[in-house]
């Protein structure tokens, strides 16, 4: 696949943001393939080649960074010393993340952070209504997400720090090593909703998919939308803040019921087991009383995958620990403060092991 002219190197399309908006020292610009492309930014068959091999018909991206560092977003994203993507999970967008891009910058002014919708939510929707259910899966993902580097020129020779949640934690583990350097990129999975040894989770996320499924072909979406979006918001992330409720209330009832019924189906099917022979590089956080990741059951998974106790981290909090609002436990400032760290911790890790 061809990459747009001037991408690669010199990264011309920076100009081409739709959006732009300031937070105290912080900037966010905002983009878009689709308008990019319509506007001469990306060529129109790279555009099309991206769309093919992905299944989606569009992909919306948010750049952060510090302006006290650079004065363009062209010059942050060349001359950034590391990047960090916010890879959001299932019936979520790149808003759920809250703060934590902003204060990535805010720690570090020489970094920056790059935050898609994924997988068919938000503004990065599928072209067909039934999507592909390999194209929905948490591999699906990150191989978008990773074609969608290397067709903005984002492979800079700089560490990449990837950060995933639920269906985005998942997909970390299926993060290719293949074509990437030691210490060129880290992974940090909170709460990943990887249930190979966990059948009754298996079991009700594969339900649920066809139960969404089931709706849709029966016509009956607004009951379905009654029966689960209350369980799902109030049940299984009821310590989530008021604002990331509001999102998976939106993009519920936004997102087509075929991209929510696959999208389900394919987490509790998880048909390939992941393989890689080195964990190193790799962190992940989970809440101690996560209802749709279980505790004990990935625990098992992750010491049967290799993992240490010096790469797993357990904190007080449910699937959204690390969510901050005025009604959210205490401990979510902790957590959201840990979940910082780490992803710090892991750019000195690679700036440690990276070699040019």
């Amino acid at each position: 696949m061809k990459e747009g002219r001037g991408s690669r190197l010199k990264l011309a399309w920076a100009e081409g943001y739709k959006f732009a908006a300031l937070a105290g020292e912080i900037l966010r610009f905002s983009y878009d393939l689709a308008y990019m492309t319509g506007r001469g930014f990306i060529p129109k068959e790279t555009f099309d080649s991206f769309k093919e091999k992905t299944g989606l018909r569009n992909f919306f991206w948010r750049l952060y960074y510090n302006k006290t560092a650079f004065q363009s977003p062209r010059e942050a994203l060349l001359y950034a010393r590391g990047q960090v993507v916010f890879i959001h999970g299932w019936d979520g967008n790149g808003e759920i993340w809250e703060a934590l891009p902003l204060m990535v910058c805010q720690a570090e002014p020489r970094l920056i952070s790059l935050v898609p919708d994924v997988n068919g939510f938000g503004r990065s929707q599928f072209s067909e209504f039934l999507p592909d259910i390999d194209k929905c899966s948490p591999k699906g993902c990150i191989a978008a997400v990773e074609l969608w580097l290397r067709l903005m020129g984002l492979r800079r020779n700089r560490p990449t720090i990837f950060v995933g949640h639920s269906m985005g934690g998942a997909s970390l583990f299926y993060k290719p090593a293949t074509g990437w350097k030691r210490g060129e990129y880290a992974l940090c999975a909170l709460a990943p909703a990887l249930l190979h040894r966990d059948a009754i989770r298996k079991g009700f996320y594969q339900s649920l998919g066809i139960g969404i499924w089931a709706g849709a072909v029966m016509e009956l979406v607004d009951k379905m939308q009654e029966l689960i979006a209350p369980l799902f918001i109030q049940e299984l992330i009821q310590d989530a803040s008021k604002t990331v409720k509001k999102i998976h209330l939106r993009e519920f009832s936004r997102t087509p019921n075929g991209t929510l019924a696959q999208t389900f189906f394919a987490l509790g099917a998880a048909p390939e087991v992941p393989r890689r022979t080195r964990w190193d590089a790799f962190r992940v956080i989970l809440g101690h009383k996560d209802r749709l990741v279980g505790l004990e059951p990935m625990l098992e998974y992750l010491e049967e995958l290799g993992f240490n106790s010096k790469l797993i981290k357990v904190t007080l909090g449910d699937h959204y620990f690390f969510s901050v609002g005025r009604k959210t436990p205490p401990n979510h400032r902790l957590n959201r403060a840990m979940v910082l760290e780490t992803i710090l911790e892991l750019y000195e890790w690679c700036r440690e092991n990276f070699r040019r």
